[in-house]
């Protein structure tokens, strides 16, 4: 008999949780609940009674931070520790300079962080922004993309949501998305932060990114996921 997949998957922001010191917290379709579920030794489909011993239930684990660096730590680019470093990655083209203005989107003046982003997370970009863009035809503001360890760690000092070591945007794969501000304007606009969270949490569910809404500092934070993850030798480590 064949089995049966049961997914349940409730994504009302009801069910988003704090995650880490940082306050941060997922959104992005990464839980799913089995609740309610029958009191009984079988299930019922509308041809076959299926025994819950030949049914599979999977129940997808929450994302945390960790996963964010897994991800990033997977491309082929090391931990990006200073200035000098990062220059060299862009002379070889492992990282991609981001215009400072693209289709659907602005970066805003950046302190803590330069524009540079791998290949994969640069499309990815373009593709979120282009999408919003041509839904609304506001632009949106990128505060964050690549750090290097040195400017992470001095981000710390005045941003207690910077993460503690190493960070996702110390590989080149996150950027982060305002949602306090869109183009040149300052403010919450929350027709399009609801629009843009459902574009982040479609993306998430094709595998493509991770997300993290973060609280203190109003932004997304967005990881974008390896397709094709490069295999390290770690056998020479």
């Amino acid at each position: 008999m064949k089995n049966l997949l049961l997914t349940i998957s409730l994504m009302s922001s009801s069910f988003m949780m704090a995650q880490t010191d940082a306050s941060f917290v997922s959104n992005n379709n990464l839980y799913h609940y089995i609740s309610n579920f029958p009191n009984s030794n079988s299930v019922e489909t509308e041809t076959e009674t299926i025994p819950l011993a030949e049914v599979e239930i999977k129940v997808a684990k929450k994302i945390t931070y960790e996963d964010h660096l897994h991800e990033a730590e997977s491309f082929d680019i090391p931990l990006i520790l200073n200035n000098e470093q990062m220059d060299s990655l862009v002379l070889a083209n492992h990282l991609l300079a981001v215009p400072e203005e693209g289709e659907g989107y602005k970066i805003q003046k950046l302190t803590h962080s330069k524009a540079y982003l791998n290949e994969t997370s640069y499309l990815i970009l373009k593709e979120i922004s282009s999408i919003f863009y041509k839904e609304t035809g506001v632009e949106l503001s990128i505060s964050s993309l690549t750090r290097t360890l040195e400017n992470q760690n001095k981000l710390r000092r005045v941003n207690s949501n910077a993460a503690k070591g190493d960070s996702s945007h110390n590989y080149g794969a996150s950027f982060d998305i305002s949602y306090a501000k869109y183009g040149d304007k300052i403010g919450r606009n929350y027709a399009n932060e609801k629009l843009l969270q459902t574009i982040l949490e479609e993306f998430a569910a094709d595998g493509k990114i991770y997300f993290i809404k973060e609280r203190r500092q109003p932004c997304f934070h967005i990881t974008v996921r390896n397709f094709n993850p490069v295999l390290k030798d770690i056998s020479k480590k």
